[in-house]
């Protein structure tokens, strides 16, 4: 028993020791054998180029110099355009006894420690003045989100501290669903190329850095809700399907800007071969995101500054049962996640598959989640009284997002009557989903809900396998993507 519990742990060991996995080389932002790196080093070293549309208003001025992105209203001035970065999570191995704050310093002192470091995230601000297009508005804040792997005394690195790039988040219009995310690989490009949308300005991730969005490659999850660049929405031509080829424009090199750190740019990862500078003054100043003055004036401007959250930052997330479940529930985002709608009559309840993640559909793109529903009914004509119906599916969306939609599900119910007759059936269903995003209706109150969407669906659903018997028309409203 004893040689057994020996050879098990021999096993496990080298199981352990194969699965750490060596940085990719082109995802490498920053090496060190130093364990202190400023927050300034951190965002020089990830800062993205920002590419935009040969069409965007306002691009250039009289002399023909980039004047995008800008200052903040409340910031110093400043000759060149702005990009301002949070570092916005820290994630360390220590517990809070004994980790030192880091968000009630000040900027210009603040360092991170990689020996205590696990991960951490950094997120860049594009600031504009105003958003145009249907729909405009003063002011629009646009975010990218960068998480960064910190290795420790890796075998694959001379180094004693490599960052790595894992994944980007490029937000576009605040929704969670079309959030443009790319996982990175070893065909990713870095710095990042980051499209910025004509006139609304969403972000979008360019893998490969040529000025094209190519869904499935720029943008690797959620392929069919993902937003990408579509610059002739700000036209006010907006349309409900998945992005499509014409959507976007061609980028030209006269409209790419580049970090502070660009004259290292030209000697990563082939961007030379995608993007030259039509001239030196084509860079940005990058600073840490100041903090709003108390009781500032332009209460829209205030509102939009405090949504970006945290306000004093890093926020640390420490080693301990409390952090890693808010972690899980924070980074699964379970707001959008579950759905409850009315059945006409009873309820209906959606959940992702995994309870707390949703699971994408292979080949498809698609989603696949539970489907629950209470309902009473006569389930045929003939029955003088309804019965009582508890359903379950598992069920298939080609979408969360998008407005015209369809799904499919099979399941079983379990039906039951005044008389006690209990019976469990096959169930299939087949129907038509319309959903509405609050965020632009005046109904956005709604969304204390805990969804972007309300929507009605439409469907027809069939009891038995081979014999189909009692099938009726299914009409629900309610919260929810599914």
């Amino acid at each position: 028993m004893q040689k057994i519990i020996y050879i098990i742990a021999i096993f496990s060991c080298l199981w352990l020791g194969s699965s750490a996995q060596c940085p990719l080389t082109n995802a490498i932002i920053y090496e060190t054998n130093e364990p202190l790196v400023s927050f300034k080093s951190i965002a020089d070293a990830c800062a993205p180029i920002f590419w935009f549309s040969p069409d965007e208003p306002g691009l250039f001025n009289e002399s023909g110099a980039l004047t995008l992105p800008e200052v903040l209203p409340y910031d110093l001035e400043s000759e060149k355009p702005i990009v301002y970065y949070k570092i916005k999570e820290v994630y360390t191995s220590l517990d809070k006894a004994s980790f030192i704050d880091l968000s009630n310093r000040t900027t210009s002192s603040r360092d991170l420690n990689l020996d205590n470091i696990i991960r951490f995230d950094i997120e860049y601000y594009c600031y504009y003045s105003e958003e145009q297009g249907a729909g405009s508005h003063p002011h629009d804040l646009e975010a990218s989100h960068f998480k960064i792997q910190v290795h420790k005394n890796s075998e694959c690195s001379e180094y004693a501290y490599v960052l790595e790039v894992k994944r980007i988040i490029a937000k576009a219009h605040g929704q969670y669903w079309f959030d443009n995310i790319l996982n990175v690989d070893n065909q990713t490009i870095l710095p990042m190329v980051i499209l910025v949308e004509e006139g609304k300005h969403g972000n979008c991730t360019d893998k490969n850095g040529d000025g094209v969005y190519t869904p499935g490659f720029d943008v690797n999850e959620k392929p069919n809700d993902t937003w990408g660049t579509r610059d002739i929405i700000s036209t006010g031509t907006l349309f409900t399907g998945g992005f499509q080829a014409w959507m976007a424009k061609t980028r030209i090199p006269e409209t790419a800007i580049f970090p502070p750190s660009s004259t290292n740019v030209f000697e990563k990862g082939g961007v030379a071969n995608r993007i030259r500078r039509a001239a030196d003054s084509q860079t940005y100043n990058l600073r840490p995101f100041p903090q709003l003055p108390d009781n500032y004036p332009d209460k829209k401007l205030a509102k939009m500054i405090n949504g970006k959250k945290p306000k004093l930052w890093p926020r640390t997330h420490y080693n301990t049962k409390v952090h890693k479940i808010a972690r899980i529930e924070r980074e699964n985002i379970l707001r959008n996640k579950i759905g409850v709608t009315y059945s006409f009559p009873g309820f209906e309840f959606s959940v992702p598959l995994l309870l707390i993640k949703h699971v994408p559909a292979p080949m498809t793109g698609g989603w696949l989640y539970h489907k629950l529903y209470l309902t009473e009914q006569r389930i045929n004509i003939y029955d003088a009284q309804p019965v009582n119906i508890l359903g379950h599916q598992i069920r298939h969306s080609n979408s969360a997002s998008r407005w015209l939609d369809n799904y499919i599900g099979f399941g079983y119910e379990f039906i039951s009557n005044d008389n006690g007759v209990d019976e469990i059936k096959f169930v299939s269903e087949i129907g038509l989903k319309i959903r509405l995003n609050l965020a632009v209706t005046p109904l956005k109150f709604l969304r204390f809900l805990g969804t972007d969407y309300w929507g009605l669906s439409m469907g027809w659903r069939n009891r038995g396998f081979n014999n189909f018997e009692g099938g009726s028309f299914v009409l629900t409203l309610g919260a929810g993507a599914f």
